[in-house]
């Protein structure tokens, strides 16, 4: 084991904090402010040097586990200098790091099973250390107060609970009521961090001009992303300024290249809309919404089966093929709609690509913000794709449940005024109300095209 001095693998935010023994530590923070990386530091380190101290490091979910904390223990090892088969052991069947010095062990567990690890655990060594990374992805804090009391016996001289997270935006969620009365709790420290006083190596150039680009583009995004502030929860869920609306004529004008299109499709049913989008991906750089299928059953008293949606939707694919004389790289539809899929594949063999929409709606939004901010789409303001922007622009949350701590977007069917009745070419049929249908399928297509959209890497 080599002698690393923990001052140089250690932002300098972290040094006032890193020997501190205070019961409940809560780290909270923008993106890249190095808090995940210093916590695991932090847990290794005095695994290492204590003789009596083990650790148990969860995520919400098990499966979460290896990819994350697991890697991130494995990394902090590395940069103190210790080499594994050599200073430690580490295993996935358990998932279990064991140092050999002194016999210390590092536990991994989910909240959704951390009762198991409890049969696993060595009564000859105490627990020290509990963290809890992704705070905002447990309930509430009932079931933290639960998981630690399970590994808090036995200690009478100390123990570190330790909490890392970036803030919800919203100012009700759980986690943010809960930090904000902590800060008047003696037993708890709470330390706040951003990439700013981070060695700009660590953050590397592209993250930089990453957050720059934002702050320039969406200053109050970047402000919660990157400087992990809580920014709140306001009516308008997306920011129609940062989205272009070019002319029906713009793409042949400025003699535009599509290279390829995709599909994102919302299935309605009795009720609700059916929406199809196509995207195009420019020589130009940009993403272009080039026209859109949306079909309404309100008020009509004979409604399109699921055959002749697929009709439908199937034609519109084949109409914009051959306007822009490209190919379709993707075609996404909601895993919860089966109908539909099923019909489309018997009818034509093509299998629409299910994206899981998850239960946290707030989280597909934000992949559809941070799209937007980079400035990079645009829609093409022809007949159809009206009522994208009509949505759009009308799109918001509910007040109430803001205020509940679990945003959801209002999904009323509001009225056109008479004079605005919106008839799609593709469905030939009007529609006499309006909702969220266009935005789903947009989040729908954001989702399942995260790594080329720039979103993920």
């Amino acid at each position: 084991m080599s002698q690393v001095r923990v001052k140089d693998i250690i932002a300098p935010h972290f040094y006032k904090t890193f020997n501190s023994k205070r019961t409940n530590q809560i780290y909270e923070g923008g993106r890249n402010s190095t808090k995940t990386s210093m916590i695991a530091i932090k847990i290794v380190y005095n695994c290492l040097n204590e003789d009596n101290c083990s650790a148990v490091c969860m995520r919400n979910h098990q499966i979460d586990l290896r990819k994350s904390v697991f890697r991130e223990i494995k990394r902090a090892c590395r940069r103190l200098g210790l080499v594994e088969g050599i200073d430690y052991k580490a295993t996935v069947s358990p998932m279990e790091i064991t140092f050999f010095k002194n016999e210390n062990k590092i536990y991994f567990a989910g909240g959704d099973d951390f009762e198991t690890i409890k049969g696993t655990i060595d009564e000859k060594k105490l627990i020290k250390i509990i963290w809890f990374e992704e705070l905002t992805n447990f309930k509430d804090e009932e079931t933290i107060e639960q998981i630690k009391a399970t590994f808090t016996r036995g200690n009478n001289d100390w123990f570190m609970a330790l909490y890392s997270f970036n803030p919800p935006k919203n100012k009700y969620d759980w986690v943010n009521k809960w930090v904000e009365k902590k800060r008047k709790d003696p037993k708890y420290l709470v330390h706040h961090s951003d990439y700013r006083t981070v060695n700009p190596e660590w953050v590397g150039t592209i993250a930089i001009e990453e957050a720059e680009n934002l702050k320039k583009n969406d200053e109050k995004r970047y402000n919660w992303i990157w400087l992990g502030l809580v920014i709140g929860l306001e009516g308008l869920i997306f920011n129609p300024d940062l989205i272009e609306y070019v002319d029906e004529d713009y793409i042949e004008k400025n003699d535009i290249k599509i290279l390829y299109i995709d599909f994102a499709i919302d299935s309605g049913h009795q009720t609700s809309a059916t929406a199809c989008g196509c995207y195009g991906l420019g020589n130009d750089g940009y993403w272009y919404l080039l026209d859109t299928y949306y079909y309404s059953p309100n008020e009509k008293p004979v409604k399109k089966a699921p055959s002749e949606l697929s009709s439908d939707l199937f034609n519109f694919k084949r109409v914009m093929i051959q306007t822009y004389k490209t190919i379709t790289d993707r075609e996404t539809i909601d895993s919860a709609e089966g109908a539909l899929r099923n019909q489309y594949y018997k009818d034509f063999g093509v299998r629409l690509n299910p994206v899981d929409k998850g239960t946290n709606k707030e989280k597909l939004v934000d992949y559809s913000q941070d799209f937007i901010a980079k400035k990079k789409f645009r829609v093409v303001l022809n007949n159809n794709n009206k009522i994208f922007k009509k949505e759009n622009e009308n799109y918001q949350w509910l007040p109430k449940s803001i205020d509940k701590g679990k945003p959801e977007p209002d999904k009323t069917e509001k009225d056109f005024p008479v004079d605005e009745r919106y008839y799609n070419t593709h469905s030939q049929s009007y529609s006499y109300t309006y909702a969220d249908h266009t935005q789903d399928e947009f989040q729908y297509w954001v989702k399942d095209n995260l790594v080329k959209l720039g979103l993920k890497f």
